[in-house]
């Protein structure tokens, strides 16, 4: 039993529903900025090449097929709506009934003919071999063609769009990377070298294969731009680190200059003052600090020059000599304040031990006023043999403590 007459004007809507949406879809395709470029439409088509060429080909072969077939479908439902209008509105006789559903479920679609392979005949056959089709097998052809075309123009135009957006970033790093270069007085490494070679290359090649380009431009050019870059970083921030050494090399040195002056002055007030028990550590000789100065001007030239590893290894050598200078200063220093300092003391414990014997009544003692009067006399001359000033303070504290415990 064949459909009513509300099924197939339910089928039939079904199906204009499903042409009009083909009809659009297909016109959306036909006006991506890809094919327009890649059939030619109004200007010669892009004479594309490798990958793009092969999936273009394939995709203007399925569009051309899409047009053919939406024809097909076309007019077996302009058919089918003609005869349905054609039907009266009482008494609809089964043969028209029929007629109209072969043409929307049965082999209704002749596709056009194509060549026989001659393996195929015999003696009497055609040629041409015809074949016929219902819609539904028509549009899943038509599907698939679709989706074909569809993936390929559209990845053509993505690949369009992201090229030229890379090439306008990949510029950019190019330039970028060979400033920081030059900024740091040193020669485009190698893998940028390739980078830009690989870059002019691919640049003549976006327009002609796409896809192709695409494929590669990860491979041939971001990993050398990233290796590029992470070169030239390092370089600049091992040059910032040097520079910011080499500040602090000044600094140590003029450190090591007051230290120095400090160390002369100190170490003659201590030869005018005390005349025993010196430091054995003398200022350094004033050609040394004269050849520290100029050895770190050498390297700030370098430096200045574009030379970073070599000023590297010898401001490192440098520092150690210069922090090495500066510690046996400073312990100079000490030692040479230490003998001041220890004068200074014993004639404040003088002090202090002969106010504790006025204040108990011993002042007059003779041992003691001896003992006191020598020790000032040796405390307060210059230089002062701190030796024997130590004795006598210690012979005088000794005294008067055996003179209050009596």
């Amino acid at each position: 039993m064949g459909l009513t007459l509300a099924q197939l004007d339910r089928l039939l809507a079904d199906w204009q529903q499903k042409a009009a949406a083909a009809n659009q879809n297909l016109l959306d395709l036909h006006d991506l900025p890809a094919y327009q470029r890649l059939s030619g439409m109004g200007n010669p088509p892009s004479n594309v090449i490798g990958i793009t060429q092969q999936q273009a080909s394939t995709a203007l072969t399925a569009i051309d097929r899409l047009f053919e077939y939406l024809e097909l479908l076309n007019q077996s439902i302009d058919r089918s709506r003609k005869l349905r209008r054609e039907l009266p509105s009482l008494f609809v006789s089964d043969s028209k009934l029929q007629e109209i559903e072969q043409l929307l479920t049965g082999m209704s679609v002749e596709l056009p003919s194509i060549q026989k392979p001659i393996a195929e005949r015999d003696l009497l056959s055609s040629s041409q071999q015809f074949r016929a089709v219902s819609l539904e097998t028509l549009l899943d052809r038509m599907t698939v063609a679709f989706t074909i075309a569809r993936d390929t123009f559209v990845a053509v135009d993505t690949a369009w769009i992201e090229l030229e957006s890379n090439l306008i970033s990949t510029h950019q790093s190019l330039i970028e990377l060979k400033q920081l270069a030059t900024k740091l007085q040193i020669g485009a490494p190698e893998s940028l070298k390739i980078a830009e070679t690989n870059f002019t290359n691919l640049q003549l090649q976006i327009d002609r294969d796409p896809l192709g380009v695409n494929r590669t431009f990860d491979r041939d050019i971001i990993p050398l731009i990233d290796r590029s870059r992470s070169e030239l970083v390092t370089l600049d921030r091992q040059r910032q680190q040097l520079q910011s050494d080499l500040t602090t090399a000044a600094q140590e040195l003029q450190h090591l200059q007051h230290l120095h002056r400090e160390l002369i002055a100190v170490s003659a007030e201590s030869h005018a003052k005390i005349s025993h028990s010196l430091p054995t550590i003398s200022p350094l000789p004033p050609e040394e600090l004269t050849e520290l100065e100029r050895w770190l001007e050498r390297l700030v030239t370098k430096f200045a020059s574009g030379i970073i590893p070599p000023v590297r290894v010898g401001l490192t050598n440098w520092l150690n000599k210069v922090r090495a200078y500066t510690l046996a200063v400073q312990s100079a220093l000490a030692a040479n304040r230490l003998q001041i300092d220890t004068r200074q003391e014993l004639r404040g414990r003088l002090d202090a031990l002969t106010a504790k014997a006025l204040a108990k009544g011993k002042a007059e003692d003779p041992l003691l006023t001896d003992l006191a009067t020598r020790a000032s006399q040796v405390l307060y001359t210059s230089p002062t043999d701190l030796n024997l000033g130590k004795d006598l303070v210690t012979r005088y504290e000794q005294a008067l403590n055996r003179d209050l415990t009596r």
